[in-house]
């Protein structure tokens, strides 16, 4: 409900608010897995109703806070990004999401099979998994919700820096609850009880009052006091 914004092309968004908020459903509609009942959303200047759902998910993927892993192998869950995808188009893609060098570790390579929900590899392999189908496709629109929030500070900061790499010339909507991600983007989406509540720069938001401006404050206030517990005094 009241939310209406426009954000140019090649311009990466985070989109933040609080549980509940309606961020993950910002996303849906994006990927039209549902329609507005009223307004409409559209996709350079095109109503998304109007452009073939195949076509649509070709340009928008959603890569999701706990991705999907089929039973298969390596090579086969990285093309369902492209079911015609070549296996030249496949390396390539796991390149991209930095995969590439560790499935070379694996005892079959591209042909190793995962287990169902990828319970053989790790939370940041699982996530680089989906990263490399999704990319398969070339989306023009990248959708990450929330993907680095479930792993640990190391393989969260070499995700994050895949992510980085990979969202430079793309439009992204990246939900976040962390100001240091939302702080690297050209926009902000806050999202509270399914409105619109803020929209702008990080700048011109921090200069607000409003949830944005109270998690830099309480995120900054807590990296402080994290930096001060490792000070260590000697004479």
């Amino acid at each position: 409900r009241d939310v209406s914004f426009t954000v140019p092309a090649g311009k990466q968004v985070a989109v933040m608010g609080p549980s509940g908020g309606g961020k993950s459903t910002l996303l849906y509609l994006l990927m039209r897995f549902y329609d507005p009942q009223e307004g409409a959303v559209s996709l350079d200047g095109v109503k998304l109703p109007e452009i073939q759902l195949l076509t649509l998910r070709d340009r928008i993927t959603l890569v999701m806070q706990e991705p999907v892993i089929f039973s298969g192998t390596v090579a086969e869950n990285i093309r369902y990004g492209r079911l015609d995808a070549s296996d030249e188009e496949v390396r390539r893609a796991a390149r991209d999401a930095d995969l590439h060098n560790f499935i070379q570790t694996l005892p079959d390579g591209y042909e190793t099979v995962v287990g169902e929900r990828g319970m053989s590899l790790s939370g940041g392999q699982r996530q680089r998994l989906a990263l490399a189908a999704s990319l398969l496709s070339r989306p023009a629109v990248l959708l990450l919700d929330d993907t680095t929030s479930a792993l640990d500070p190391a393989t969260e900061h070499r995700v994050r820096e895949t992510l980085n790499r990979l969202m430079q010339g793309r439009t992204c909507f990246v939900v976040t609850h962390r100001i240091s991600t939302a702080l690297a983007s050209d926009l902000v989406i806050v999202l509270e009880d399914g409105r619109l509540t803020q929209f702008g720069t990080p700048d011109a938001l921090r200069q607000q009052d409003g949830l944005f401006r109270r998690v830099y404050e309480q995120q900054t206030r807590e990296s402080a006091d994290v930096a001060a517990d490792g000070i260590v005094n000697s004479e």
